[in-house]
Order: structure tokens, then C-alpha cells, then sequence
């Protein structure tokens, strides 16, 4: 049976005061029937007995997150076994020639927001997953590394090639970091954040990318909610960022919007937007995040 830990303070602000938005067990209708079609039957519903699926909101700084998460243990079984790692694979090597242009698009972004020669250029891809980003930069011909919790993806991304880091005690200083869809997956995002952006070299950037949850608050409040693949996808997504927190934890830890970000998000143009939108209306840059951040010297 797996085990789950409690997040009993808001992990954006440390506010202990909040509200709960919705609240299920696993293995009640609501969540365990999503559950059980989502990961095709690879999780046993007694496995999940006594865990509870509990969107809280902080009274604070209004970040989303769920209450409870998988232990270390848990964690390991969901992205190793629950997870179908054939599936995953699939979709990279499967994808058609836009994602890889999209990629190419990316990795070719940083050189000439920096300013240098890719051989120049140390990267991280923080979550790389299967490697595929990193092979892109590497073929651009960048210094890549990568970091990812997955075992069987580190070896696959090892075996191509890859310089893949075991543990985040191995971090260098970087001038590009890469950290696409991976906040909203990990306890704390704040800790994991504060790592990242102490591992930046001088003049360096950090790309933060994350799915959006601004449309997520009124969607738990409806009569009939199921769960479902979103924001706050039960076990997985942990974390449910909009533009405004995710803009207030990058200053946390002393990060500041970088200017010119749009060449670096053409998989976020939902929240990209959003965040355009946000920047010509508001006072300041602080009520809207590019994505893209630079170390306050």
C-alpha cells in the first residue's frame, strides 16, 4: 500500500492558513475512475487505500496545491512503474517533425538571447525525461547535461549520449537552464526552484514552463466534478501554477523576468498570452511571468 505525506503549509509562501477546494479519497468514483482508465489498470485501487486527493488554497498568496503526495518510495513506483515507460518513449520517438522543430526552435532561442556560440554554452535540462531536449541542444552544440528522477530514463538519455546527473548534488553553474514541465510534479517547488537558480552562472537564465491552472478554482467548485487530466492531475501534478505565482516564487528566490521571452515559448502559448496580456496592462512586471528568468546580481 502506498504511503502519503502531508503538506500541511502552503509550499509557495509557507502560509499555514488555507482552504480546501475539493476533497476525495484515491479510490473514491470521482478520482479512482480517472485513475484507473488514466493508468490502465497499473495501479491496484487497494495500493491507493486511505490517500486523499485534497486541492488547497492558500489564504495568502492564493497558490493551489494538493495536500497530500506520494512518499519517496511512491514516487518512484508511479514514474517507474504506473506510468507506462514504453507509452512515454513512444511519444518522443513517434512525434512528428513539429515537435522536434518546436525543440529546434528552443535550443537555437539561446545562443542569440545570450549572445555567445553554442560551444560556449552550458545547459541543464532539469526533468529532461527521455533526453530528447537535450539531444537537440547537444546536436546544436552546446554543453548538456541533464537531470531526471526516472532511473530508466536517465540510462536511456546515458546510452544516447547524454551527461546525465544522478543527483542534484552534482549541479555545476549553468548559463541556460531548462525546466519544462517539471515544478508542478515535484513537493517543493520552492526548495527544488532555489537549487536551480543558485546553479545559474553570472548572466545566466533559468526557463520555467508549467501548465496553468487559472481556469482550475471554479472547475473543482462544480457539482459532478471528476478528475481529470489538468493542472492538478491526481499524483502527478502537485503543484497548480498561474502567471502571478509563478512570477512571485521566481522573486522568492531572487530571479527576475528576462526580457524578449516569446522566442523561447512556443509550447506554452495558452499561458503565454495570458502573460503578454498581463504585461501590457499591469503597472509592473511582477503581475505576469514570461517564463524566462534571469539571477538578481
Amino acid at each position: 500500500m502506498a504511503r502519503f505525506v502531508e503538506r500541511p503549509t502552503c509550499p509557495l509562501c509557507g502560509e499555514s492558513r488555507f482552504a480546501v477546494l475539493r476533497s476525495a479519497a484515491f479510490s473514491a468514483p470521482e478520482v479512482w475512475d480517472f485513475l484507473a482508465a488514466y493508468y490502465e489498470g497499473r495501479i491496484a485501487r487497494g495500493e491507493l487505500e486511505g490517500g486523499v486527493y485534497e486541492v488547497r488554497r492558500c489564504a495568502d498568496c492564493r497558490f493551489l496545491w494538493q495536500g497530500w503526495h506520494l512518499d519517496d518510495t511512491g514516487m518512484l513506483r508511479l514514474y517507474e512503474e504506473w506510468i507506462s515507460a514504453e507509452q512515454s518513449l513512444a511519444k518522443k520517438t513517434g512525434a512528428d517533425v513539429a515537435f522536434f522543430d518546436g525543440y529546434a526552435r528552443e535550443v537555437s532561442a539561446i545562443a542569440r538571447r545570450l549572445g555567445r556560440r553554442p560551444c560556449e554554452i552550458r545547459v541543464l535540462d532539469f526533468g529532461m525525461g527521455w533526453g530528447a531536449w537535450c539531444r537537440m541542444a547537444q546536436a546544436y552544440g552546446y554543453q548538456v547535461e541533464g537531470y531526471e528522477l526516472s532511473r530508466r530514463r536517465r540510462e536511456y538519455a546515458r546510452a544516447a549520449g547524454i551527461r546525465v546527473l544522478d543527483s542534484l548534488d552534482a549541479l555545476a553553474r549553468y548559463d541556460f537552464v531548462n525546466c519544462h514541465h517539471a515544478l508542478e510534479h515535484v513537493p517543493d517547488p520552492r526548495a527544488t526552484l532555489a537549487r536551480l537558480a543558485a546553479a545559474l552562472a553570472s548572466g545566466g537564465l533559468l526557463h520555467l514552463s508549467v501548465p496553468d491552472a487559472v481556469e482550475l478554482e471554479p472547475a473543482l467548485s462544480k457539482p459532478g466534478w471528476r478528475a481529470a487530466k489538468d493542472a492538478l492531475h491526481p499524483l502527478e501534478h502537485l503543484n497548480g501554477f498561474t502567471a502571478g505565482t509563478l512570477a512571485r516564487l521566481a522573486a522568492l528566490e531572487g530571479l527576475r523576468i528576462a526580457p524578449e521571452p516569446a522566442p523561447l515559448l512556443p509550447r506554452s502559448r495558452a499561458l503565454h498570452r495570458r502573460v503578454l496580456r498581463a504585461l501590457r496592462l499591469a503597472p509592473a512586471p511582477s503581475a505576469g511571468t514570461t517564463h524566462c528568468f534571469a539571477r538578481v546580481c
